[in-house]
């Protein structure tokens, strides 16, 4: 550091490519990045966001269906095989994860996020960064913070009450701290007026939280050098001319103090060898193979039954039609998280039949490719599908939001299937005896208009490259589904009351303040599917809750029991209500696995700091009564329990 020019020591302070540090001619380790929340998405070139092309790569279930698989040693597993990915192809720190808050269900990103909730969002966080770097990889918790749309996202000010900006979206970014990831990314939005970029007093709030790593900018979302610099900012990406003016004038004129320029490049270097070091360390443990096997492992966990009459699982010699654009397409969000997969897509119908199932596909929907982002639905042969129905057992009908729909750099403009979709059902259901839906999705989807048609609905998401195998295999009974729901699906958009808060290009007013997803929805306000919610093959009853509180932890016991014969994972939940808090929040949940008929007891040990409020500008322990509920989703309190905190 001492032999630095202050020149060098600003210098650092801008990426020198589109994916890297200034290495300064040689004098300090050239890192690279790049994007990787869903799977590794590295650019052929360094000087461009992927326009030469991209490296295959394995392509992961989103966020959102690995959040509903309720595993965190899971989310653990990916965040290894996403670091072998990195050092096959010479990658020293992800981009990823995001966390950010539901709080919309139209947001375009909300397949990369993990949940409407801080706590499940914090914890999937934190467990992904902790797999990541366990491998010698550096991980990268983004977007921070309040960045919960994509329209205007570079200059509409996120407008939020201290309360709530801390208790729904700081909190879950404070848990994924605990990893310390390598770095965090600031968002493109304004909060309360004040670019992200340039927000010193939340970028403080990091260094406050105890982060030491580097703070850097999303891409392009520093306007300004000098003004990102002073609020501790201590990297920004990627490099460009202009930014480049406005440091070679900081230089020139001495214009950010000598001391903050010292304590960003510090971190700087420090991550430079990090990364460095970190390089005689690294090994691909994990094949490509195995990696794969993760992310189909993740899809099968991560589907969640949301209906079923009886009809699942399907017997092997059941005749069955499927049909859909799903079927034979892939399924993906779209932007920086597009995966370009390594393996060959694997239609539904041939997955089935491989595991010994009898079907056949005929084409219905399929999508034409527009443009780049877009496509179009085209449904020309619905009828011909529809009278086919009649001469099978079960028709399998798939759909989705096609490639294009959900994407980072604009939003949904609903939440329901495209019209073709949605008639396909109604017409085709009319004419099979048995119909089964898979939905293919990122988010929430209004069903309200056909769930009724339907025997069965099985919420696939954007499950990856594996995902139609997997779908197979529940379908068959070969897996028992487990996944619950990680943000709440209402009957209707204008349901949500951040629907409802005003927005314009400008500002975003949060005045549906902590009223977000399932703390909104408490209280018999109806919904199509509530948080956590989610169908098994099997059946269980939970007893016998017990409470105790040291001053660390809030310990629950309770039993768990299959009352089926059928093996299957529990997924119960722990949600608490403070003394002065007007909404029972999930502090605590686990993956309880039983043979049929078998009966465990579970512990869900939640720390004190995750149930502090936050009052008058600090985190504190509420005295008073502590009420407990543990249940499958937020709607089933099965069992209850109260204490007293010390007044």
């Amino acid at each position: 550091m001492e032999e630095l020019s202050y020149a060098e020591r600003v210098r650092l302070l801008l990426a020198g490519s589109f994916w890297g540090n200034d290495d300064l001619g040689g004098k300090v380790y050239a890192f690279s990045v790049s994007d990787g929340p869903l799977g590794l998405r590295t650019a052929r070139s360094k000087d461009d966001g992927g326009a030469a092309g991209v490296y295959p790569s394995v392509a992961y279930p989103c966020a959102a269906v690995l959040s509903s698989t309720w595993d965190l040693p899971l989310a653990e597993e990916v965040g290894k095989c996403l670091a072998y990915d990195a050092i096959d192809k010479g990658v020293d720190i992800i981009l990823g994860p995001g966390l950010n808050i539901k709080r919309l269900p139209i947001a375009g990103r909300n397949f990369e996020y993990f949940s409407e909730d801080p706590l499940l969002s914090g914890l999937f966080a934190k467990h992904y960064v902790l797999g990541v770097q366990s491998q010698h990889v550096g991980a990268t918790i983004k977007h921070y913070c309040a960045n919960n749309l994509e329209y205007s996202r570079h200059y509409a000010s996120s407008e939020i009450d201290d309360k709530t900006l801390h208790e729904i979206y700081l909190r879950g970014f404070f848990i994924a701290l605990e990893a310390e990831p390598s770095m965090v990314m600031t968002s493109y939005n304004l909060v309360n007026g004040v670019r992200m970029s340039e927000n010193g007093r939340l970028i403080n709030e990091l260094r406050e939280q105890g982060f030491k790593g580097v703070i850097v900018t999303d891409w392009e979302a520093c306007k300004d050098a000098k003004k990102t610099i002073k609020s501790g900012t201590d990297m920004i990406f990627p490099f460009n001319p202009e930014r480049k003016k406005e440091i070679e004038a900081i230089i020139a004129g001495h214009l950010v103090d000598e001391g903050l320029v010292n304590e960003s490049s510090e971190r700087v270097l420090g991550l430079a060898e990090f990364c460095q070091n970190n390089k005689t360390l690294q090994k691909a443990v994990y094949p490509v193979e195995k990696r794969s096997g993760i992310a189909l492992k993740v899809a099968e966990k991560g589907m969640v039954l949301l209906k079923n009459n009886g009809v699942l699982p399907l017997k092997k010699d059941c005749k069955v039609l499927f049909t859909g654009s799903p079927c034979r397409d892939y399924y993906r969000g779209e932007g920086s998280s597009r995966v370009e997969s390594d393996r060959p897509f694997l239609g539904l119908d041939e997955a089935y039949a491989q595991l010994g199932g009898k079907g056949e596909y005929l084409r219905s929907t399929y999508f034409e490719l527009m443009s780049p982002w877009m496509n179009r639905l085209a449904a020309p042969n619905i009828s011909e599908v529809a009278k086919a129905a009649e001469g099978y057992e079960v028709t399998v009908i798939a759909v989705g939001d096609e490639p294009g729909v959900e994407s980072e750099f604009y939003d949904r403009e609903s939440i329901k299937l495209s019209a073709c979709q949605e008639q396909m059902i109604i017409d085709v259901a009319k004419h099979a005896h048995k119909t089964v839906v898979l939905v293919y999705a990122g988010s929430a989807i209004d069903m309200s208009g056909w769930i009724d048609a339907a025997d069965a609905v099985l919420f696939v998401g954007f499950a990856g490259e594996r995902a139609n195998e997997a779908a197979a295999r529940i379908l068959l009974g070969l897996t028992n589904p487990s996944g619950h729901l990680t943000e709440t699906f209402p009957l209707n958009l204008t349901d949500v009351p951040a629907y409802q808060s005003p927005r314009d290009s400008f500002h975003i007013q949060y005045a549906e303040q902590e009223k977000v997803g399932y703390r909104y929805f408490q209280g018999g306000r109806p919904v199509l599917f509530p948080f956590g919610y989610g169908l098994s093959y099997s059946e269980f009853l939970y007893s016998d809750l017990t409470i105790q509180s040291d001053s660390k932890n809030l310990i629950a016991r309770f039993s768990v029991r299959n009352l089926s014969n059928v093996p299957g994972t529990a997924v119960p939940q722990l949600y608490v209500r403070s003394p002065k808090g007007e909404a029972y929040e999930l502090k605590g949940f686990a993956r309880v696995e039983l043979e049929g008929g078998e009966q465990k007891k579970a512990t869900t040990v939640v720390p004190w700091r995750y149930l502090t409020r936050f009052h008058d500008g600090a985190w504190v322990k509420e005295k008073g009564t502590y009420r407990l509920y543990i249940g499958s989703h937020v709607d089933d309190m099965a069992l209850m329990a109260s204490f007293e905190e010390g007044e």
